[in-house]
């Protein structure tokens, strides 16, 4: 009989234990922050700033009516300054390349040019078109003899921006020579120049 009771009083006293202590409440996890977009970093479409770089190109050069292909701007620097006015683009730049060109008679070649450049661009975004004319000045070894002499270049190219500081591109120019030093000789060539810049 008292083991029925005592049954009977664990089985009444149970629920009201469980009720005085209550059930622990649920724990509820934080939600996890969605992770903040990853913004890629656009090139910036304003061409205003100095640049600075690097060309590497290959042209035919001509003396007198010859045709006589050459290797041209081996190593070429230039220097120069661009004003993004919406549209267009304006600026100047000053260059030199060391060439070794062949230019068709013996003993006949331009060893370096110096240049000073107007230029003239079309603003499409990451993308430059520019035209450009300038003043020449050029070293040059005719028939053994080393000499200097001015002319003029006109030539076109584009740069493509794929940083906001790194940019590639490639140019047409040619460059003419008229009566080059008094000589009574014409020198003239065309080169294509790929061409590496870094912008300020």
């Amino acid at each position: 009989m008292k083991h029925v009771a005592l049954a009977t009083l664990i089985l009444i006293g149970a629920p009201a234990a469980a009720m005085a202590g209550g059930m622990a409440a649920p724990v509820t996890e934080p939600a996890l922050a969605a992770p903040a977009p990853v913004i890629a970093t656009v090139p910036s479409t304003d061409w205003t700033g100095f640049y600075t770089g690097l060309s590497l190109g290959y042209g035919n050069s001509y003396t007198t009516g010859i045709t006589q292909s050459g290797k041209m701007k081996i190593a070429g620097v230039n220097l120069g300054y661009r004003r993004d006015l919406g549209k267009v683009v304006v600026g100047g730049e000053i260059s030199f390349a060391k060439d070794n060109v062949n230019v068709g008679a013996a003993s006949t070649t331009i060893n370096s040019t110096t240049a000073l450049r107007l230029t003239v661009g079309t603003d499409l975004g990451r993308t430059l078109v520019y035209g450009s004319a300038g003043v020449d000045r050029a070293n040059a070894t005719l028939a053994g003899v080393t000499a200097t002499g001015t002319g003029y270049s006109l030539g076109i190219g584009a740069d493509y921006a794929l940083t906001q500081r790194w940019t590639v591109g490639a140019a047409l120019e040619t460059n003419r020579y008229n009566d080059f030093n008094n000589t009574g000789v014409n020198l003239k060539d065309t080169a294509l120049a790929l061409k590496v810049g870094f912008r300020f």
